[in-house]
């Protein structure tokens, strides 16, 4: 355990020259997460903790400064707004111990605070904010870890299609214990809540147990099995029972292919009625040669609709992207995604059947100035075309 602070460092710097729109790749998760993934609202991604950081231990504090143009701000399609958005924020992360390797205690925390800033629109502007807490205990053959995530956020999101002011939390205690070499057995307890602060929209809260076997077949293989169930409650809807059964896969068939997987099946009951759908989160990294980087990202996953009563709604997408150094300092990257997006009714009464599908282009190009500062350059395209047309967008 390293008991020094290092001076703080990294400064990233990103400058978009065109643009109609934000998003970054979307990371395989093993829950659903506490954030809608189907609209992204930073520039860049600043590791909330460094690789680097958590190696070495101690304070690091990074900051981005960025301006888009925006052809639709609030995702409208019958009233579309452009503007030029600013947005300003550090990021202070501190570290302390291995969360990975060794024994003992070890802590991680991160703060991030947002300022957004629109040239036209100024009564919009707000500060968005980001904390997250991790803490636990090595031993031998068991450890504790508790990890727990708030959000203040006000970005407009597809499924309400206007700005949409919530705070989203998420808290998990996680146990876990090896009774052999190679096995491990995890049991784990948590919440996830979002709380709108338009009372027209629908709050939710779920709270949830789960227990999983992971098995270590070989140095590169992985293999698993796991059972979650939570309570669901939605505000203007029925409460729902949730099961889910998933089984866990990753697999470095060589140095540079990671594949990871997580798939199942996850059965919904609300009063009489229930449904079952899969569940699926993958990912795929392949670097072939240095500097040429490779990802492919696949989920299928139900969440609680916070526009209308009494539905959720079914998430299937895929998104791919490539980078590569082309010369110099400057790389070029490229993503792409697309999303289908299907409303069902599960407790009430009334019309459902919404249908969105929305795809996005995203072209950059970057140069690294150091180890601490980078320029971005980048253009994205989005649209979304939905059964509503309430709903519908183009960026």
């Amino acid at each position: 355990m390293h008991n020094t602070l290092h001076s703080p460092s990294r400064l990233y710097l990103t400058v978009a020259c065109l643009s109609v729109g934000i998003v970054s790749s979307i990371q395989a998760q093993n829950y659903a997460p506490i954030v809608d993934d189907r609209v992204k609202t930073d520039l860049v991604e600043v590791p909330v903790v460094s690789d680097e950081t958590e190696q070495r231990g101690g304070l690091e504090i990074a900051a981005v400064l960025s301006a888009a143009y925006d052809s639709n701000i609030f995702l409208s399609n019958n009233k579309p707004a452009s503007d030029m958005v600013t947005r300003v924020g550090p990021t202070i992360a501190y570290t302390q111990g291995d969360a990975v390797e060794g024994e003992g205690g070890f802590v991680k925390f991160a703060y991030k605070p947002t300022a957004v800033i629109y040239s036209k629109n100024h009564e919009d502007n707000r500060v968005d904010q980001e904390a997250m807490l991790t803490a636990g205990w090595r031993g031998k053959v068991s450890s504790v870890t508790y990890s727990g995530a708030v959000r203040n956020l006000g970005d407009a999101t597809a499924d309400t299609g206007e700005q949409t002011d919530r705070v989203e939390t998420e808290n998990t205690i996680l146990a876990a214990w090896n009774p052999r070499e190679k096995i491990t057995v995890e049991l784990g307890i948590g919440n996830r809540m979002a709380k709108y602060s338009d009372s027209a929209l629908f709050d939710s809260s779920e709270t949830y147990g789960n227990v999983a076997v992971i098995y270590a077949y070989s140095p590169k293989t992985t293999i698993g099995a796991a059972y979650q169930l939570g309570r669901l409650n939605v505000d203007g809807g029925s409460d729902q029972t949730i099961q889910q059964f998933t089984a866990r896969f990753a697999w470095q068939p060589r140095e540079k292919i990671i594949i990871s997987l997580e798939a199942g099946a996850e059965h919904r009951k609300a009063n009489k009625d229930a449904e079952v759908n899969p569940v699926i989160e993958f990912r795929a990294d392949w670097t072939p040669r240095q500097g040429t980087k490779l990802y492919l990202v696949g989920y299928q996953r139900q969440q609680a609709s916070a526009f209308y009563a009494g539905q959720d709604y079914n998430v299937i997408g895929a998104t791919a992207g490539v980078s590569r150094r082309i010369v110099g300092n400057w790389t070029a990257r490229l993503d792409a995604g697309l999303e289908k997006i299907n409303y069902s009714r599960v407790s009430g009464i009334g019309m459902s059947g919404r249908k969105d599908e929305i795809w996005f282009v995203r072209p950059a190009l970057e140069y690294k100035f150091s180890d601490s500062l980078d320029l971005s350059f980048f253009y994205r395209m989005s649209d979304n075309d939905s059964s509503d047309q309430d709903f519908g967008y183009r960026q």
